[in-house]
């Protein structure tokens, strides 16, 4: 089992009614803010999309296909996708058997903004002028993935919160024959585990943009053979299978020092110029 492949599927939830009014957040939990008649249908379409894609795998390789298991957040925008999208599979892969099962877990929330929660960048200014001051040195000296707002999280903390799910998702490929995992969380968290998965440098998740509602990113691989990013896979206006179609150039790129990725299938942030120990000086 341990040299059969897994497939990560990480989608980010469907629109909501944070995304089009955000002084919503002033008046609504985090955890509760819910999908538009949109968001729905973009959850729809992500199911549909999953099912048929789902569906075409099992059909070339059904000896190795395995069980389907979707994980998602425990917010309630999260939990709402994952209902519209456990749908159209259900249509399509039995559930009674445990072909097609699903579960929520604790750590694949978003990230927390601590004192600024609820709060745009101009409203945070304004009523926080001197945290996030603060926040804007740690940001200018540190860089915004490892900065940590007031009483909240950084970039780098969701990556270690999530790699607590890794295990997880390894023990139900190992023993449970379970090689499709399909995520529903949000944006920042689909990057982190994109990044830890995928053992990105920190400054791949500096330089990355979050993704859009319901954009689905394929991770595949085995022990054996590594593990491949296959980019966005599906979503309106996703860049399809194009994983630098997604980074920006970092405003200090010449000034990183990056050693060459160990590995095969590291993404360097545009303008970084890598160094080789080995190369002939």
């Amino acid at each position: 089992m341990a040299d059969s492949k897994i497939n990560l599927y990480l989608v980010r939830h469907g629109e909501t009614e944070g995304n089009i009014n955000r002084r919503l957040y002033q008046t609504k939990a985090d955890h509760a803010i819910r999908l538009t008649e949109r968001g729905v249908e973009q959850a729809e379409s992500a199911g549909n999309f999953l099912a048929n894609h789902l569906l075409e795998a099992q059909g070339k390789d059904p000896e190795h296909f395995g069980k389907i298991r979707v994980w998602y957040s425990p917010y309630y925008r999260a939990r709402e996708t994952a209902f519209h999208v456990l749908r159209p599979l259900g249509r399509k892969f039995d559930h009674a058997s445990g072909t097609l099962t699903y579960r929520e877990d604790p750590f694949l929330f978003e990230q927390k903004a601590g004192l600024f929660d609820g709060l745009d960048d101009g409203s945070y200014t304004e009523q926080h002028p001197n945290e996030a001051a603060d926040y804007q040195k740690h940001i200018d000296f540190n860089g915004r993935v490892y900065a940590k707002s007031p009483l909240g999280e950084s970039r780098i903390d969701i990556v270690i919160r999530v790699k607590h799910f890794f295990g997880t998702l390894l023990d139900d490929w190992r023993k449970h024959d379970i090689r499709h995992a399909v995520i529903i969380n949000h944006g920042v968290t689909v990057r982190a585990i994109t990044m830890g998965w995928m053992r990105y440098a920190p400054e791949w998740l500096e330089a990355e943009k979050n993704p859009g509602n319901c954009w689905i990113r394929h991770i595949h691989g085995d022990s054996a053979h590594g593990y491949r990013d296959e980019g966005y896979i599906f979503g309106e206006r996703a860049p399809i299978r194009d994983i630098m179609a997604t980074q920006r150039t970092l405003d200090n790129a010449e000034d990183i020092y990056l050693l060459k990725p160990g590995r095969p299938n590291g993404i360097i942030p545009p303008g970084v110029n890598v160094k080789d120990p080995f190369a002939e000086p």
